[in-house]
């Protein structure tokens, strides 16, 4: 593969039973402490009124940030979600259309795609870049791509947190339910001082270089996330594994990266 090198150098995750990255890379994957994300780094405020989805975000966010040393106030920031906050969504149809009520404007303001954005910027006190991705499948690729831009820009270190709340029955055929996943990096350019995790190249598409790395150990529902293809990055990155990555499971366009030695 040929494409843009970054480091990286802090990692993030939650999911049912898994707390944190951490957690995960030593086992412990069956917590009952870990059954809702905590919401870490948002104000008492915001994290009242925080969905589960973004309380997920902001967690593999926060733990990111803190193992790379960045700087809340100033890192740039991707969000990347396939569906976004599609359950707060949701009701607020049923709201308007069933019960032919008026919604709320905070539960409105809760239902963008952006919401967690911004939640975690006012949390931060961040006055650096952020943005919101949805590319279905592609979703963890395109956020990486993005966040690769900003970090070459910038010269900043930029966080590029991926998740999906359960998928609502509403919305998602019976066949292609998934659980919440919520997984993160903190990636930085070549010639930052940070002593990396791992060396990243990419994203390209899967006709350039076969990937050779299967993704995590997953069950059936938490693989079928459209943000399972994150989880594989941190999990590929904690078992220090090298070679070429699938960013889908077999679900998107192909997009791929390598893993390289720091």
């Amino acid at each position: 593969m040929s494409g843009a090198r970054f480091k990286i150098t802090g990692v993030g995750l939650w999911m049912s039973g898994t707390a944190s990255a951490e957690a995960w890379a030593g086992g412990d994957i069956a917590s009952e402490e870990a059954v809702k994300p905590k919401g870490h780094g948002l104000d008492k405020r915001n994290k009242r009124r925080a969905s589960q989805h973004a309380r997920a975000l902001a967690d593999v966010y926060h733990e990111a940030l803190t193992q790379a040393g960045a700087d809340p106030e100033t890192v740039a920031t991707v969000f990347g979600s396939s569906l976004g906050e599609a359950g707060t969504m949701i009701k607020l149809l049923e709201q308007i259309h069933r019960e032919k009520t008026s919604p709320s404007p905070m539960a409105f303001a809760m239902s963008v795609h952006n919401a967690a954005s911004g939640l975690v910027s006012i949390g931060g006190k961040n006055r650096g870049f952020t943005t919101s991705i949805a590319a279905d499948y592609d979703t963890p690729a395109m956020a990486l791509a993005e966040g690769f831009g900003l970090a070459e820009r910038f010269k900043v270190p930029v966080i590029v947190a991926v998740a999906d709340e359960d998928a609502p029955r509403d919305l998602v055929p019976d066949n292609e339910l998934f659980d919440a996943v919520a997984a993160a990096v903190c990636i930085e350019a070549m010639d930052s001082e940070t002593q990396p995790l791992a060396v990243v190249e990419g994203p390209l598409p899967l006709s350039v270089g076969k990937a050779t790395l299967a993704g995590a150990e997953t069950d059936e529902l938490h693989g079928r996330s459209p943000a399972t293809g994150m989880l594989d990055l941190v999990d590929a990155v904690q078992r220090g594994k090298r070679g070429v990555l699938r960013l889908d499971r077999g679900r998107g366009r192909g997009w791929c990266v390598e893993l390289l030695d720091a």
